[in-house]
């Protein structure tokens, strides 16, 4: 995932604004990969410059400005991290926060 932001801070910030334009939501491995479509036009800059991004994610969960992600790498092991869409910057969290952070996409008081 850190490579994919190295790789193109443009698009990268494209996708995110895409991602967190419509608010507070979950988004299933197909609605990323649609938004990313929507987000970089030309398939050519698309695969390249994303390095795999949306495929190693099975879900997202939008809390402008965070977009926190669940992982998994290889089978039987996730993880989660918390990408904030302003500066890109990422920060790995707990399954607990992960959770936590999906509840607040319902209650805000969470």
């Amino acid at each position: 995932m850190l490579e994919a932001l190295k790789k193109s801070r443009y698009h990268m910030k494209r996708c995110f604004a895409k991602y967190i334009e419509k608010g507070r939501r979950t988004l299933k491995l197909q609605q990323l990969m649609d938004e990313t479509a929507k987000a970089i036009d030309d398939v050519t800059e698309r695969n390249p410059s994303l390095g795999g991004f949306t495929w190693l994610h099975f879900e997202a969960v939008v809390i402008p400005p965070h977009v926190a992600f669940a992982v998994r790498p290889n089978p039987g092991s996730w993880e989660f991290v918390k990408v904030n869409s302003d500066d890109l910057t990422v920060d790995p969290i707990t399954t607990a926060d992960y959770l936590k952070f999906k509840e607040m996409v319902y209650d805000e008081n969470w």
